[in-house]
């Protein structure tokens, strides 16, 4: 608890959940507190106001921002991270996120394990992912040259040497006796608040990737395709369905492949692939028009 008797805000970030759980705190000290006696304070006569603000149907104005921070007798840099903390859950775009998400790093409060830098290195190449996903087919060499060959393009055995290193740190990939790499874990999971920003850094980092891979890669070893159609924003919607069920159905393939070839690596043919999905709208609507 900070020393007002509120969660502390450096442990939150969303900052809907840490309005939630301050007036809960609050409450169990004085009764009189609610959602709706916090909005009137705050010069809100709609009753369920906080309660849209909560839901995400709403969004905090700058003065309200101020007057809350007020309210709740946050110290000054309490309230510059709680100002940060609504600007990234009202960003708009991945831009205005990646900003505010900055700003935020700068505060030495937060605890290294909800938000750092080598999260966001992680999405922000290509070569980190794939690496992880190589030694999942335990490789015979793990040396940095070794593995840096195996890329394509080639990598840089010192790029691959800090790569390693960095997934050791976030624990993806641990030492086993006769220091060889194995992944913890066949997933990687994104942080449920920051997961917007860090697939948008992951997806612009690997469609570069899906560019060159057109002149690298023969033909029969990729499969390239692009598509102009139209559709209704209801056979959109059952597309999206599909590709994500795609997905899951390629993730099922990747896993069962992993324990078929496990057990013996003679006549192993696997070796990492990259998938990217993209469906987006080129025009608007007639109805927007």
């Amino acid at each position: 608890m900070a020393r007002n008797g509120l969660p502390e805000i450096y442990r939150y970030t969303d900052h809907r959940l840490w309005i939630r759980d301050a007036i809960s705190s609050w409450k169990e000290r004085d009764p009189k507190v609610s959602q709706r006696w916090v909005g009137q304070r705050l010069s809100i006569s709609s009753p369920g106001w906080m309660g849209d603000i909560l839901a995400g149907r709403r969004n905090l104005a700058a003065a309200q921002v101020i007057a809350m921070a007020e309210l709740f007798e946050l110290t000054t840099r309490e309230e510059m991270y709680f100002e940060n903390l609504v600007a990234y859950g009202q960003s708009g775009t991945i831009a205005e996120k990646r900003r505010a998400y900055d700003r935020l790093l700068t505060f030495h409060e937060i605890p290294r394990d909800f938000i750092g830098g080598d999260r966001d290195a992680y999405f922000s190449s290509w070569l980190h992912a794939v690496l992880r996903e190589l030694l999942l087919t335990d490789p015979e060499k793990q040396d940095p040259a070794s593995l840096a060959a195996r890329l394509r393009p080639p990598g840089d055995p010192a790029e691959v040497a800090a790569s390693l290193e960095l997934l050791e740190r976030l624990g993806l990939v641990k030492k086993r006796a006769g220091g060889r790499f194995a992944p913890t874990t066949e997933h990687v999971k994104m942080h449920p608040v920051f997961a917007p920003m860090q697939y948008s850094l992951y997806i612009q980092a690997t469609m570069g990737l899906a560019l060159g891979a057109m002149e690298r890669i023969p033909k029969d070893e990729r499969d390239v395709a692009a598509l102009c159609t139209t559709l209704s924003r209801e056979a959109f919607e059952q597309v999206r369905e599909e590709l994500a069920a795609l997905r899951k159905r390629i993730i099922a393939l990747s896993e069962a492949e992993n324990r078929k070839f496990w057990p013996a690596i003679q006549g192993d043919t696997r070796c990492v692939y990259q998938f990217v999905f993209g469906a987006f709208p080129t025009t608007t609507s007639r109805s927007e028009a």
